[in-house]
C-alpha cells in the first residue's frame, strides 16, 4: 500500500496582513457600512469575530458591484447585527427542537427494542 503524503503543516503563507478592530471598521465604513455606535460595533467585532459575522453582510452589499463588498445606501451595522442575532436564535430553537425529537425516537427505539420478542 502506497504511503500518503502528509501536508506540512503550518507552509501556507498568507499575503493579507491582518487587520485590527479598528482597520476593519474602517474598512467597513469605506465600503459604505454607517456605524451609529463605533464603539458598540468594535465590542461585537471583537466578541464575534470579523469572519463570523461578515456573511450577515452579504443580504446588504449591492449585486451589481460584486465582489466589492459594497453596500447598499442606508445599511448600518445595526442591520447586519440584527441577522446575526435572529439567524442565533432561529438556530437555538432549531436546536432545541432537533434535540426533543432525537429524545423521543431514541425513546421509542429503547422501549421497542426492549420488549421484542427474541426470535
Amino acid at each position: 500500500m502506497p504511503e500518503k503524503s502528509l501536508r506540512a503543516r503550518g507552509s501556507l503563507r498568507y499575503e493579507k496582513p491582518p487587520l485590527t478592530v479598528d482597520a476593519l471598521l474602517t474598512l467597513l465604513s469605506e465600503r459604505g457600512l454607517h456605524f451609529p455606535d463605533p464603539d458598540k460595533a468594535g465590542r461585537y467585532l471583537r466578541h464575534i469575530g470579523y469572519y463570523r459575522l461578515s456573511p450577515y453582510t452579504i443580504p446588504f452589499q449591492q449585486r451589481d458591484r460584486w465582489p466589492a463588498h459594497i453596500f447598499r445606501e442606508g445599511t448600518t451595522f445595526e442591520d447586519v447585527l440584527d441577522l446575526y442575532v435572529f439567524d442565533r436564535a432561529l438556530r437555538l430553537l432549531v436546536t432545541d427542537a432537533l434535540e426533543r425529537v432525537e429524545v423521543a425516537v431514541r425513546a421509542a427505539l429503547t422501549d421497542h427494542m426492549s420488549t421484542a420478542q427474541s426470535a
